[in-house]
């Protein structure tokens, strides 16, 4: 779909990342509700891992990619975050083949809007390869029944973050970043339940989402574009006043790009 802004820079959010991956915290609305990460600030029962600039310089392990025979090197700090969150490591191996960026831990929220660290893992795409990127780890990583999905688009950075979850319930990824729209009144559960009933009889992909937004790829559109958009607009205000202007503005997007971007703004 084509995007109407670059939804919600998250400088706090990043900041909020790498405090908490420093050992940094309570700072940046941040409340960590497990204890998953203390493995990852101090020392660990088999083998002491510093999250300071010594990482750098630590003995990095490489694997050769199959599929560019290139040597692909994950940090000691990817291999214990593999190891603490029950990641497949081939599928930090697949990631780092995509993105060539540091592998960092995902961040979540709670009910009350503050950030969780959550067992999945994150990497920065620059802007103009987000859309391949994720793409190609979709289709590498279903296999290992994997979510890759867009959890930050950041147009001042020309930086997009993905997120990747160990699930094969898409749905996990709205409960993870706790999508609502709270400014109306309409939680997290009511985004889930009205979006499966969109599901069962118009099919799609959950494919980005963060606390106040979520966007989908229809794999067949909806019937009856017209009342579906209607729906949407009474569901989701800010999809049409703040996006297209119209619900045939809608309709005309949703044809064009087999995609919709909600957003509670």
């Amino acid at each position: 779909m084509q995007h109407f802004f670059r939804r919600f820079p998250a400088l706090l959010a990043m900041a909020g990342t790498t405090l908490l991956l420093t050992g940094a915290g309570g700072q940046v609305k941040t409340h960590v509700t497990s204890n998953l990460d203390s493995n990852l600030t101090g020392s660990t029962a088999g083998s002491k891992i510093s999250m300071s600039s010594s990482v750098s310089s630590s003995v990095t392990t490489s694997v050769v990619s199959k599929q560019t025979c290139t040597p692909v090197t994950l940090s000691p700090y990817a291999e214990e975050l593999a190891r603490i969150i029950k990641f497949d490591r081939q599928v930090l191996v697949i990631v780092k083949e995509e993105t060539r960026d540091r592998i960092g831990r995902l961040i979540g929220y709670d009910e009350n809007d503050y950030q969780i660290i959550c067992p999945g893992i994150v990497v920065s795409v620059p802007e103009e390869k987000t859309d391949r990127i994720l793409v190609s780890l979709r289709q590498r990583l279903r296999p290992f029944q994997y979510q890759p999905f867009v959890v930050e688009m950041n147009d001042g950075l020309k930086v997009d973050r993905i997120g990747i979850l160990k699930t094969t319930d898409q749905y996990e990824i709205l409960r993870v970043m706790h999508t609502d729209g709270d400014d109306y009144d309409i939680s997290n559960q009511d985004v889930i339940e009205r979006l499966k009933e969109w599901e069962e009889y118009s099919p799609f992909d959950i494919v980005g989402a963060d606390n106040d937004w979520v966007e989908i790829e229809f794999k067949s559109l909806p019937r009856d574009l017209k009342a579906f958009a209607e729906e949407v607009y009474d569901f989701c205000p800010d999809a049409v006043d703040q996006g297209p202007g119209s619900v045939e503005g809608l309709i005309k997007d949703i044809k064009m790009t087999k995609r919709l971007f909600l957003w509670w703004d």
